[in-house]
C-alpha cells in the first residue's frame, strides 16, 4: 500500500520539486495551495487551504480524514521571507512572518499529530533557516525569529511523551537556487546555493526506511552559501 504524504505549500519552486520527487518514489501525495490558486496538472491531490487560519486547517484535515485512512508524514513548506532589523521592523512585519512561518506549521502539526496518534504514528518535517541557527539574523529579524520558533516546535514535539511513534525533523537550507532568488541576487555565485531538487532528495531520505534510526534530525543543507 502506498504511503500517504501531505505537503503544505506546493505552489512554489521547492514545493513543486518535493511533490515531483515523492511521486517518483511512489508516494500518494496530497498538496495544499492557497485559496484561489490554480491547481497544476499533476498526480498530486490538491486542496485549497489558508493554513494561517485554524478553522480552515481543521476543515482541511476533516476532509482528508473522510478520504484517507491515515497520513504517514507531513512536510510543512508554507512560509515567507522578509528583510528588516530591530530598528525598522514593525509589529506587522513580525506578525506576518510568525503567521506565515510558525502558525502555518503549528496549525498543521496540531491536527496532524492528533490524527497520527490514533493511526500508529508518523513523521513531521519542518523547514528552518540558516540565520535562525548560525547567526546573521540581524537583517532578517522577524524571519529569523519565526523560523527559530519552528525549530523549537520540532524539538518540543520530539520530547512529548503523549505522542506515540511520532517523530519530527527539520531541514535547514541556505539560499535556495530559484529564479526569484537569482533575479534578486544576480551577482551571486549560484553554484554555492542549494537546489530545490537536492532538498527534495534529502526529504525523501528522511521519509525512507533508512532514516528510521534517526532521532531529532536537523539537516543543514547549506552547500557553500
Amino acid at each position: 500500500m502506498k504511503k500517504t504524504i501531505l505537503i503544505t505549500g506546493t505552489a512554489g519552486n521547492l514545493g513543486t520539486a518535493v511533490c515531483n520527487h515523492l511521486i517518483k518514489l511512489d508516494y500518494q501525495v496530497i498538496g495544499t495551495i492557497e485559496p484561489g490558486h490554480q491547481h497544476p496538472e499533476s498526480k498530486v491531490d490538491f486542496h485549497e487551504c489558508d493554513l494561517t487560519d485554524e478553522k480552515a486547517t481543521e476543515t482541511l484535515f476533516s476532509n482528508l480524514k473522510s478520504k484517507y485512512s491515515k497520513i504517514d508524514a507531513v512536510i510543512c513548506l508554507v512560509g515567507g521571507f522578509g528583510m528588516s532589523n530591530i530598528q525598522n521592523a514593525s509589529s506587522s512585519d513580525m506578525m506576518k512572518m510568525l503567521n506565515l512561518n510558525y502558525m502555518t506549521a503549528f496549525h498543521t502539526a496540531h491536527f496532524a499529530t492528533s490524527w497520527m496518534n490514533s493511526t500508529g504514528g508518523g513523521k513531521l518535517i519542518f523547514v528552518g533557516a540558516k540565520p535562525a541557527m548560525e547567526g546573521g539574523a540581524a537583517a532578517v529579524l522577524p524571519y529569523a525569529v519565526s523560523k527559530s520558533a519552528v525549530i523549537k516546535l520540532s524539538e518540543i514535539i520530539n520530547e512529548d511523551d503523549d505522542l506515540k511513534d511520532i517523530h519530527a525533523a527539520v531541514i535547514v537550507p541556505s539560499i535556495i537556487d530559484t529564479p526569484p532568488n537569482r533575479e534578486a541576487m544576480p551577482d551571486a555565485k549560484f553554484s554555492d546555493w542549494v537546489t530545490p531538487e537536492t532538498i527534495a532528495t534529502n526529504i525523501g531520505f528522511l521519509l525512507s526506511e533508512h532514516a528510521k534510526v534517526l532521532r531529532e534530525p536537523v539537516l543543514k543543507l547549506y552547500n557553500n552559501a
